[in-house]
């Protein structure tokens, strides 16, 4: 029901706007903990645009606890026709899913984000959400015994998941994006995006946007940094892994993730 709503107001937005944008699908595709819904929601803050999923990405996450490794089916671009649609999802960067936007020729955004911070985020949220698949795998353990559990589970997919992307990526159609970056300067890699998207880059309409989506605004008040353990929006900064990373965590991931940490640019060397 939910979705048949929001596919509504997508259409009645072409309608209204389809002669304002060159793309009318939006499509990002982010690791998970990467601030995709925020880069979501300010791609769905131009007018006629609806974020909006596909409902068997949903239900495999539910299953699966994750849709990391869904391939997208291949009637997708067609099920978003006529509509302004801002699609985001975790899927990886497979032969098919490649394929298939390179096809119908959707710009697409892809976003990144440090897998040591994605994996404290990935605990935290997990700890706090009894419907996830994986709370039960989490809610008994500490953040180093979780650390450990992520890095034997979900590392070396996460790992892939990137690299799969980077190697399959159309670089005429897509735009790579770190979370890091998009936290450091909002406003000059969301005016990247949008300008790649071919929507309006006006500072004026980069800047109300950004203002509109600042942590404070999320988060009810709270400052970037600022923890709220119970928040979708935790904490809102880089580089907390170095809070909650001990020597077992760090050797793990060196091992499963330490070419990948270099190669992304997130490190120079497997010395930290």
């Amino acid at each position: 029901m939910r979705f048949r709503r929001r596919m509504q107001k997508a259409r009645d937005g072409y309608r209204k706007y389809s002669e304002t944008y060159p793309h009318p699908l939006l499509f990002v595709a982010g690791l998970p903990k990467s601030g995709t819904s925020w880069l979501e929601s300010m791609l769905a803050s131009y007018p006629g645009y609806q974020h909006l999923v596909i409902p068997e990405a949903v239900q495999y996450e539910l299953e699966h606890g994750g849709s990391h490794d869904f391939d997208l089916p291949d009637d997708t671009v067609d099920r978003f026709e006529d509509a302004l649609a801002v699609l985001k999802l975790h899927v990886h960067g497979s032969a098919q899913n490649a394929r298939l936007l390179h096809k119908a020729e959707v710009p697409y955004v892809v976003l990144y984000r440090d897998v040591r911070d994605v994996a404290v985020s990935h605990y935290f949220y997990v700890r706090r959400t009894p419907w996830h698949p994986e709370y039960e795998d989490y809610a008994g353990l500490s953040v180093d015994e979780a650390l450990l559990h992520f890095g034997r589970t979900l590392l070396p997919d996460f790992v892939d998941w990137m690299r799969s992307w980077r190697e399959r990526r159309d670089p005429d159609l897509s735009l790579e994006l770190r979370y890091e970056d998009l936290l450091d300067d909002t406003e000059g890699e969301f005016r990247a995006v949008a300008s790649h998207f071919g929507l309006d880059d006006s500072p004026a309409t980069i800047e109300r946007i950004v203002a509109e989506h600042r942590f404070e605004n999320m988060s009810n008040g709270r400052s970037r940094g600022r923890e709220d353990e119970d928040s979708f929006v935790r904490k809102g900064v880089a580089g907390d892994w170095r809070t909650h990373f001990v020597e077992p965590a760090k050797d793990l991931f060196k091992t499963h993730a330490g070419q990948a940490l270099i190669d992304f640019g997130y490190e120079s060397d497997l010395d930290w």
